[in-house]
Formats: structure tokens, C-alpha cells, sequence
């Protein structure tokens, strides 16, 4: 059985960096399993940014993909062993 990862690009409109961040879950068995996640944790990560005041009422855009170890290695170069 092969473990999803999911990796989040968020960019904060006037902003010059974006943020990333990759989610590992266990559920995450199948690539259904991981994009049936997406919403919620976008939501979260919007709800956030919404709590720092520099970021209040600026658009944030996400760029979301589930992969699997091969994908990441191939696609990111990721070669660490937890992923």
C-alpha cells in the first residue's frame, strides 16, 4: 500500500515568498484520500492567515498535489526516508 503526501503552495497576493508545507497522514492510502482533504485544510491554512494582520483582506492562492513517494522524487527531488 502505497502513503500519499500532500503538498500546499500558498501565496499571499504582495507577498514575494510563498509558504509550502507537506501533510502526512495515515489515512492518506490513496490519492482519493488525500484530495478528499484539500477543502479542510486549505480552510485552515486561510483561517490563519486571516488571524496575522498584514495578511487581512489580501487574496491567498493555493497550488495543492497529492503524491506519492516516486511522484515526490521525481517531480521535487525529495529523497528524505519520511516521507
Amino acid at each position: 500500500m502505497d502513503a500519499f503526501t500532500m503538498v500546499v503552495l500558498a501565496c499571499v497576493t504582495g507577498q514575494a515568498n510563498c509558504t509550502t508545507t507537506r501533510i502526512n497522514e495515515s489515512a492518506f492510502t490513496t490519492i482519493e484520500a488525500c484530495e478528499a482533504r484539500v477543502d479542510d485544510v486549505t480552510r485552515d491554512m486561510t483561517r490563519e492567515f486571516a488571524q496575522r494582520a498584514e495578511f487581512k483582506g489580501r487574496q491567498v492562492t493555493y497550488d495543492v498535489s497529492c503524491m506519492n513517494r516516486q511522484q515526490m522524487r521525481d517531480k521535487l527531488g525529495v529523497t528524505d526516508a519520511s516521507i
